[in-house]
């Protein structure tokens, strides 16, 4: 039995506006990762080749088939999150908050650059 195709498709056409595209300019880094928490280090690392993956440390995984894992060690939040909110975040919002104002602060984003700001934008 012999199928007969079309191949012949019409173009969609997007009718909607062009988006309008903004400038981004990086001023600052912050990083917490297993192979480094300020973005030096995590860059050295990596040149170096070495690997953050080891075998895991935090919590007894030998229920689990996976044994190892790129784990953040020696993580703080002290100067970075109150200890009130620390103790009711999870880890993976630690490490975003405190890379964010590690960010702001190696951009030189200080809380009196924030108070300028116009926060109904």
């Amino acid at each position: 039995m012999a199928v007969a195709m079309d191949m012949q498709k019409e173009a969609k056409v997007d009718n909607k506006p062009p988006t309008e595209q903004r400038r981004v300019v990086v001023t600052g880094m912050g990083v917490e990762t297993s192979l480094g928490h300020d973005p030096d280090t995590f860059y050295e690392n990596l040149l170096q080749g070495n690997s953050g993956i080891s075998q895991i440390e935090n919590f007894d995984c030998s229920a689990f088939p996976t044994r190892i894992a790129g784990e953040i060690k020696s993580f703080s939040t002290e100067g970075w999150v109150a200890p009130k909110l620390s103790k009711r975040m999870d880890k993976f919002m630690l490490y975003l908050l405190t890379a964010g104002k590690k960010a702001l602060v190696d951009g030189g984003v200080t809380e009196e650059v924030m108070a300028e700001f116009d926060k109904a934008k």
